[in-house]
């Protein structure tokens, strides 16, 4: 036999095909089963991508909030002395959360479906989480000591007291 006997006709309709006749169908199978077996497998798949469309905006909501831990790790390790390495981790620990502050709406745009529903309360704990982050890098300026936070910082800005008396040595004011 020559493979040219082999050859598939792709041309042939599978409407007129005798397969989907159901002599030819396995055992067991029935046409009408599973219709209903895939439209079930089709709700299963649609409550999962509702599932998995919340998990992903709870954990985008809860991101900042997670990583407050290792920013404080990280703050420690900075040290407290004032040279660059620190100051720059400060900037970093104070700027990115602002900059996330400002992008909310664009953060979750993605996100919004009818699946997920209002997330005005992923929003807020969004927000929340990057002001403890920014609450963090403001405690760690003042512990570097270069939030000027003590009357002392503000010296210059006190008007000097006048002279409450005079003394004469010599003619020489003093």
């Amino acid at each position: 036999m020559s493979l040219s006997a082999w050859k598939l006709d792709y041309s042939y309709s599978a409407k007129n095909s005798c397969t989907s006749d159901s002599a030819f169908s396995p055992p067991g199978f029935y046409s009408s089963a599973a219709t209903v077996q895939h439209s079930a497998e089709a709700d299963r798949s649609a409550d999962q991508h509702e599932h998995l469309a919340r998990k992903r905006a709870w954990d985008t909501a809860m991101g900042p909030v997670k990583s407050l831990p290792m920013n404080m790790f990280m703050m420690y390790m900075a040290g407290g002395g004032v040279s660059i390495f620190p100051i720059m981790m400060v900037g970093m620990m104070l700027f990115r959360p602002l900059k996330a502050l400002f992008a909310v709406n664009s953060t979750f745009k993605p996100l919004e479906s009818p699946a997920t529903g209002n997330m005005v309360i992923h929003k807020i704990i969004f927000c929340l989480g990057n002001l403890g982050a920014i609450g963090l890098a403001i405690y760690k300026v003042h512990t570097m000591g270069l939030l000027p936070n003590t009357p002392s910082d503000w010296l210059e800005f006190i008007p000097q007291p006048g002279r409450a008396q005079y003394s004469i040595i010599d003619e020489v004011f003093i």
